[in-house]
């Protein structure tokens, strides 16, 4: 009775899900084989290779497991072009993956998986059991409130490119929990299984993988290596595992992005023709961008594991991983709504179903309807890494205590270099080619160099470079006690601990930009970028062709000389260029407990648990003052005590001034939070027959919010008391509390031939605490009141920030699986998800409809495989102020490996190999009344040969 004491203490109580937990805990004894019952039937045994050893292992695994899941084996990885876990976890029922984060927008790998319609975010991942931390390349997924569109920030979703298939054993994608679990994962939890020395059956193991991959739109060919060695003593008692790899890819990405607008009354293209064009939508800006990187990810992982005894085992494993992703991205800038502003009436004018459908701008003096920017990103990386120890120990027949303890690390950086260059005087045009393709960009009469014109510097990055770095970290250990009972209802009692301290954070040291003048109250005039950047270089004549594009592509500035540019004009005084946005800290202590019980009888097994999780949160954030503001008149000097003195009173207690930066005196102020949730589950399984398995599960399941919602700096104040509220902003929320949900399944399988499934699972994942887009009223000092009228000054302010919503996911798997004649086998899968937030919008991420269909085929020389993968259309967030769409695509990937000898194998495998077309949009709403593309994404096709080779 201790125990449910202890549980009736916490403050925040059991549901009934928890009664129901526990009335199966302390349910009456059934007499039965317990233990058989959970070891399941017994599987026949067959001595396959291969595909089919794989598909084996993996059936094997997910019939016997307590929870729902789906498991993929090494084999499955490595006969694929499975270059990461998520281009194999995408296969599988219920599983989604975005080839993008945030407003990245997508490239030819994936970098994230989610499950059942909802965020990646709220998918956990995990290696052997425990964390592992993750960073960004993008500038954008660093910090939170990233610069991209679509929700870009700092999340806490993992990027898989960090996480090469070749460290694979196995994957668990558990979509029910357990109480044994490590929570975060709402939607479902992704545990990467990695090799151990003692695992492997021969004394010596040496494994090593040679290829070439070429990208067709790169047109480059690069090397990609990779080497396994296991080595353990005669007595099998001791073993050393090291792995190592070395891949370098070359990608390049073209894009066209696409905003809409509506021509203004006042201007002279809407007062032409007696206001015919006035009101009506046009193509405002078209952007046409060519990204090229160099990725190169290398690392490898180390192992050492030791059996002591007969009933003492203790493993230590270390493993590093770095992408490095240096990039440019060069981008030629159509603006008709420059133009247009600048007082040009657009001539060729066609209107079609209310939209300006073609026009030409014959731009001239001030309306510069063109630019060339160029972004340079020599130092882009990101990198992840992990130490852990973990020992199993056989006390007796009885009792078994499991433990684990380690640090986890990732970082990733940015040294951004951003600028730009006008091309006034040159004429422009665009010709709308439907809802689906791109807009034709028209040049009439070229360009020309004479007419460039440059200033440093972006409206975007705000001058020319943005130094970045994001830091993710936890350090965790854990105890496990299970006890068994040699009969009765309850095969065991199952209990453990675990304590992390975890911490997230992006910084920006110096966000540079045109140095201080000789006065200290300003900044010196700016240098132009020389024209000799651009050098008259342009665009590749094939740029946007697996687009569709068509018409004319611009010139662009040479990268090389915009970084030229920059390093010679850096000013590097840090206390001066000191941002205030985007900077944040958060730390979390997490202590956890639980208790489980499993149990059996003849047919049937399951468990059930409660896990009680207390969350102290500390989240660190910087919000702008406009208090004490250099100039020529005032006095007033960057960093000086006058600056201190204006801005004092103004400093909410506990909050920390700065001063002396080019974007303002700001404060720093820490926000403490906790929280305690208790977390029941239930599984169930049922042998109807020696063929048939029914499934059921239960559970309360939490996540925390992401980074860039505890993280935002607050700012765009707004102050106007002709209105109600009179004070507005948007920002953060560092006061959110966890991400909660009910998480039910229902499933059947029917194992009906060796190395078959055939099966299907309800799921529904009712959420009463989500994150979502709303307000919350804070007091804050909102600095655009007016001097007049007292300001600036501490007011009732509503924040548009993420608040708590609800919502729900519900949906119906179907898995199949099958040899059907000879060496050949087919595998589909197909899900149906409907995911809505209590607004009524889509889930981020939820596609209503996915599905994988493949073949393959294998003999004792030849193995083929050949899969398709699609997702229907998923909402990805705000772009601009309307709702924005990720349209539905498909990607196909084939595999050929033939056995030369024993010990090599020659190897073939192709990727993207439909040369797909990444399309977003935003639906229509009361602004654009039709659904307008607003991207188009297109990597090409990669292809790799190669040979592995076995000792």
């Amino acid at each position: 009775m201790a125990t449910n004491n202890k549980t009736h203490n916490v403050h925040h109580p059991l549901n009934p899900m928890a009664i129901a937990v526990a009335c199966a805990i302390l349910g009456a004894p059934i007499a039965a084989s317990a233990q058989a019952a959970h070891d399941g039937p017994a599987v026949q045994q067959v001595e396959v290779t291969g595909i089919r050893a794989s598909k084996q292992k993996s059936l094997e695994k997910k019939r016997n497991n307590d929870t729902m899941s789906e498991v993929v084996t090494a084999e499955d990885v490595g006969k694929m072009p499975d270059k990461n876990v998520a281009d194999a976890l995408q296969k599988l029922p219920g599983v989604n993956t975005l080839a993008g984060s945030g407003g990245q927008g997508g490239y030819d790998e994936n970098d994230r998986v989610s499950m059942r319609g909802t965020s990646p975010s709220l998918s956990l991942t995990t290696i052997n059991g425990h964390s592992v931390a993750t960073a960004d390349w993008d500038a954008s997924d660093q910090l939170a409130g990233g610069a991209g569109s679509s929700g870009s920030g700092a999340a806490r979703s993992v990027s898989f490119l960090l996480l090469p298939s070749e460290i694979v054993s196995q994957v668990v994608v558990h979509k029910s929990a357990e109480a044994d679990q490590l929570e975060g994962g709402v939607a479902g939890a992704v545990d990467i299984i990695t090799r151990r020395p003692l695992d492997s059956k021969k004394p010596f193991t040496a494994e090593a993988s040679v290829q070439g991959v070429y990208s067709d739109l790169a047109g480059k060919t690069n090397p990609q290596l990779a080497a396994f060695l296991n080595w353990t003593n005669a007595n099998r008692t001791a073993g050393v595992m090291l792995q190592v790899f070395d891949q370098k890819r070359n990608v390049r990405r073209d894009s066209q992005q696409i905003t809409w607008g509506r021509i203004g009354a006042a201007t002279s293209a809407g007062k032409a023709n007696n206001g015919a064009l006035a009101g009506t939508p046009f193509v405002s800006e078209v952007i046409e961008s060519l990204f090229q990187q160099e990725r190169k990810r290398t690392g490898g992982s180390l192992g050492v594991e030791f059996k002591v005894t007969d009933d003492f085992t203790i493993n230590a494993d270390i493993f590093r991983s770095k992408l490095a992703a240096s990039y440019s991205n060069n981008r030629f800038v159509v603006r008709p709504t420059n133009s247009i502003s600048g007082g040009i009436i657009p001539t060729n004018v066609t209107v079609a179903n209310g939209a300006v459908t073609s026009a030409q701008f014959d731009n001239t003096g001030a309306a510069t309807g063109t630019q060339l920017e160029s972004q340079v990103n020599p130092s882009a990386a990101s990198r992840t890494g992990y130490e852990n120890v973990d020992f199993k120990w056989r006390v007796n027949d009885a009792l078994r205590v499991t433990g684990r303890g380690g640090s986890t690390k990732a970082e990733g950086d940015t040294y951004l270099y951003w600028n730009y260059a006008f091309l006034p005087n040159t004429a422009t045009g665009y010709v709308y080619n439907g809802p689906n393709d791109p807009v034709t960009v028209l040049l009439p009469n070229g360009v020309s160099a004479a007419n460039l014109t440059s200033n440093p510097g972006n409206s975007g990055a705000d001058q020319s470079y943005s130094l970045q770095h994001s830091e993710d970290r936890e350090h965790y250990g854990q105890l496990d006690a299970e006890y068994s009972f040699e009969s009765g209802f309850v095969n065991s009692i199952k209990v453990g601990v675990r304590a992390s301290d975890h911490k997230r954070s992006g910084t920006r040291p110096l966000k540079a930009g045109l140095p201080e003048n000789a006065t200290q109250n300003g900044q010196v005039p700016a240098a132009s970028l020389p024209v000799i950047g651009w050098g008259g270089a342009m665009f590749p004549s094939d740029f946007g062709s697996n687009l569709g594009a068509t018409g004319a592509t611009g010139p662009y500035i040479s990268p090389d000389a915009v970084v030229a540019w920059s390093q010679a004009n850096l000013n590097a005084n840090e206390a001066f260029n000191k941002p205030v946005s985007g900077v944040f800290t958060v730390k979390e202590k997490v202590k956890a407990a639980y208790v489980m019980a499993r149990f059996g009888g003849e047919r049937w097994r399951g468990n059930a648990g409660v896990r009680l999780v207390r969350t102290e949160t500390s989240v660190t954030t910087n919000t702008g003052l406009p208090c004490g503001v250099p100039s020529a008149t005032n006095g007033i000097t960057y960093g000086s005590p006058a600056q201190a003195t204006a801005c004092a009173g103004f400093v909410p207690p506990g909050g920390t001034l700065t001063t002396g930066s080019r974007f303002g005196n700001f404060y720093t102020l820490t926000t403490d939070s906790s929280y305690t949730k208790a977390l029941p589950s239930l599984n169930l399984v049922y042998d109807a027959t020696k063929d048939l398995v029914l499934r059921t599960a239960a559970a309360r399941v939490m996540s925390r919010p992401d980074y860039s919602a505890l993280g935002a700096s607050i700012s765009s104040f707004a102050y106007n008391p002709a209105v109600n509220p009179v004070s507005t902003a948007s920002g953060g929320n560092a006061k959110l509390g966890p991400v909660l949900a009910n998480n039910y399944n229902l499933g059947i399988e029917w194992y009906f031939q060796p190395r078959s499934l055939l099966s299907a699972q309800l799921f529904f994942i009712d959420f009463d605490a989500l994150v979502g887009s709303g307000t919350s009223t804070q007091q804050l000092l909102n600095t655009a009141v007016p001097a007049s009228l007292g300001g600036p000054q501490v007011v009732s302010t509503v924040v548009s920030s993420p608040t708590m919503t609800t919502g729900r996911s519900k949906g119906i798997e179907f898995g199949y699986e099958q040899p059907v004649w000879g060496g050949f086998g087919i595998q589909a899968n197909y899900t149906y998800v409907d995911a809505k937030e209590a607004s009524g919008l889509p889930m981020l991420g939820a596609s209503r409809n996915s599905y994988t269909a493949g073949g393959f085929y294998e003999n004792d020389k030849f193995s083929a495989r050949l899969v398709y993968s699609w997702r229907g259309a998923a909402r990805t967030g705000l772009y601009g102020l309307s709702q924005n769409y990720a349209a539905s695509s498909g990607t196909v990937a084939a595999s050929l490996n033939y056995t030369l000898t024993e010990s090599i194998t020659l190897t073939f495998e192709g990727l993207n190999l439909n040369n797909p077309t990444l399309r977003y949009y935003n639906a229509a709403d009361a602004n654009i009344p039709f659904a307008a593309t607003t991207a188009l994404h297109s990597s090409g096709r990669q292809y790799y040969v190669g040979a592995r080779f076995k000792y």
